[in-house]
This record gives C-alpha cells, structure tokens and sequence, in this order.
C-alpha cells in the first residue's frame, strides 16, 4: 500500500508540473500573438506625410517667406484633430512651405493659419474646416495685397471599420481638405495677386511686357497679355530706319514741261488750222478741254495770184 500510494503521489506531481508548464507557453504564445497584432497595426497606421511637391510651385515677388500657425489643435471646441496622424495646422505648413515660393529682391509674404479644426459631430460626422490669408508687405511693412482661402469639408465615415474619429478617419478627411485648399489658394492668388506673380528668375508673369529690338530695320514692338485662358501674343509692323516719303496728292499736276495752257480768248487769237487748240498727250483733261470757235470774219484770206 506504501508503494502504491508513493507511485500515485509521483504521478499527480508530474501531472501537476506537465499542467504548469502548458500554462507557461500558453501564456507566452498569447503574449507573442498580441505583440505580433500589435506589430501589425502599429505597420497599418504608419501614415505617411502630406506632399506637394508635384503641384506647380507659386513664385511671388518677394524676398522672405513666413508662415504664422494661429490654429493649434483644441483651439475650437469639441475640436479632434490633434489625435490625427497628421494636424491639420501641421499639413497647411507643410503645403505653404512647399508651393510657395520668394523669388524677389524687396518685400515679403506672410501666409497665416487662422483655423483648423476637426470636429466629431453627434452621429459620427466628421466637420473639417480650413481658414488661411496671405499677406504680401513692401520692404517698409506697408500692406501692399492680401488673399483669403477657406476650406469646409463633412465626412461621414463607415463606422462598421472603426470609430468615427479614428487616425485613418482624421488622415482621410485631413487629405481631403487638403486637396481643396491647394486648389482654392492658388485660385485667390492668381486673381487677386497676380501683379505679385514672377517665374523662376524673378520676371513678371502676369502684367503685358514691352519689348523692343535694337536691330535697326528689323525693330518690331510686341506685347503679351494673360487673358487667363491663355497667352494672347501680338506684334507691330517693323518700323522703317528712314521716313517715307509724302505720296503726291491724287489732283496733282503733270510737271511744267509737259504741259500746254491753252491760249486765253481774251490775248491771243484763235489758231486758224486748228481752231480748237493744239492739246498734247501729257496734257491733263483741265487742259484739253478749251472749247472750238471760228475765226472772225476777213481773218482768212485767198493767197494773192503771182
């Protein structure tokens, strides 16, 4: 009975160790498997920054750049976005960094955030709203022109996927805003600031431009004007290095020595073989027309016989 009950007691002890180390690596495969889910979230939610470096950049005639953020996240009640992956403030920034350019010698631009703001609505509406002006100043800080660009936007996410404010909702309709507001910006500077505008190297692009060859003969004047559909491009007749000379008028005179005047009725008398004047080919019509007349009477006379 002694040995019976000594080999019972081993086995209830090898079950019991047997029992505990299945606890432990259970255990253990549980931790792994939720650090392995973590791992493949944290992989899901690695959203990547907003870029704008496709979009064609605006060059303004100024020498500095700033950007002023008056909208930190909070700021507007009720206001989610600071759990976004990326603020709203933050990606406007971003934008204005990126597009905008100082290409001029004098002046200076600032673009101010005055809002941005994300706000989980009852229902899981997602309101976004975008508020922004740019401001250009001369070199003595005298405002010289001024822009305004605002951005709404409403999203109502598939709540089936997730909560209503969660980091991919807040990314989706962060980049959604973010889509208009690069389109309406650069909309209100290209109409409102286009004296403002230059290229690349600093020359104007939206004002006509006067150009004019010094290449003698070959000077020709041409302007170029944004009619906003297009350039509309227009060009002079080249101008002449000598001045022209005066055409004639049309009732000018045949010169004086292919002219014939008539003879006058009242000094000279009549030419007896041709009584209606003699009119030369050169004559001009004024001067052919002398009307015929006979000659008096005893002006002709019969030769005398020898």
């Amino acid at each position: 009975m002694l040995n019976i009950r000594k080999r019972l007691t081993g086995k209830t002890r090898f079950s019991r160790q047997v029992m505990r180390r299945t606890t432990m690596l259970s255990a253990l495969a549980a931790i792994t498997l939720i650090a392995g889910c973590s791992s493949s979230d944290d992989a899901m939610t690695a959203f990547l920054p907003y870029q704008y470096g496709y979009l064609n950049q605006i060059h303004l005639n100024v020498a500095t750049l700033q950007v002023a953020d008056h909208a930190a996240p909070g700021s507007v009640p009720g206001d989610v976005s600071a759990n976004a992956p990326i603020p709203p403030d933050q990606a406007l920034t971003q934008m204005a960094q990126q597009r905008l350019v100082a290409a001029g010698q004098s002046g200076s631009a600032v673009f101010t955030i005055d809002g941005a703001s994300i706000v989980h609505e009852p229902g899981g509406t997602l309101n976004g709203k975008m508020d922004t002006h740019l401001d250009i100043q001369s070199s003595t800080g005298q405002q010289m022109g001024e822009v305004e660009a605002h951005v709404t936007r409403s999203m109502k996410p598939d709540l089936s996927k997730g909560d209503a404010d969660s980091r991919a909702n807040l990314y989706e309709i962060t980049r959604q805003m973010m889509q208009d507001m690069n389109v309406e910006l650069e909309f209100q500077i290209r109409n409102k600031l286009k004296d403002w505008l230059v290229d690349a190297g600093g020359m104007p692009t939206a004002a006509a431009i006067q150009t004019e060859s010094l290449g003698g003969s070959a000077a020709a004047s041409s302007s170029t004007a944004d009619t906003g559909s297009g350039v509309v491009t227009t060009s002079a007749a080249p101008a002449s290095s000598t001045p022209a000379t005066p055409t004639a008028p049309a009732a000018a005179t045949a010169p004086a020595s292919a002219s014939v005047q008539a003879p006058s009725a009242e000094t000279s008398e009549p030419n007896a073989i041709f009584p209606g004047g003699v009119a030369d080919d050169a004559t001009d019509a004024a001067s052919t027309a002398v009307k015929a007349r006979s000659p008096a009477a005893g002006y002709l006379k019969a030769p005398s016989k020898p």
